[in-house]
């Protein structure tokens, strides 16, 4: 309840505050239940960026990060199509990788390299 003044200014308000016994139990939350998308810890979906696609990952690839504070795995998941795709595309820009400084194999040429990408293959059975 807030009162005023002749002038119509607030002087003070009271709070009647009661609390009322409930006969009911109160709710409790529910999990969501969400779709199987395919992420569940021993399946991957495939993660090709130009288009959807819904297939299961059958095949992976790893590149090393130049950051060292960066946390991420940088493992990427593909199906047989996309995996054939990425690897097929990413030999094709080393080819003309501007990283390389050196014509001939070299320590910094291998780090370019595995910057692109350093690990892939088969995902275990």
């Amino acid at each position: 309840m807030t009162i005023h003044n002749k002038q119509g200014m607030q002087e003070r308000t009271r709070l009647d505050a009661r609390q009322e016994a409930r006969t009911e139990p109160m709710a409790r939350p529910v999990e969501p239940d969400f779709p199987d998308f395919g992420d569940s810890d021993d399946r991957h979906g495939c993660d090709w960026d130009e288009s959807i696609c819904d297939e299961t990952a059958t095949h992976y690839t790893h590149c090393i990060c130049g950051d060292p504070d960066c946390e991420s795995d940088h493992i990427q998941y593909y199906c047989d199509r996309h995996y054939a795709l990425t690897l097929a595309l990413r030999l094709d820009h080393l080819r003309e990788c501007k990283g390389y400084e050196h014509d001939e194999p070299c320590e910094d040429n291998r780090v370019v390299t595995l910057m692109h990408i350093s690990d892939f293959g088969p995902l275990a059975a």
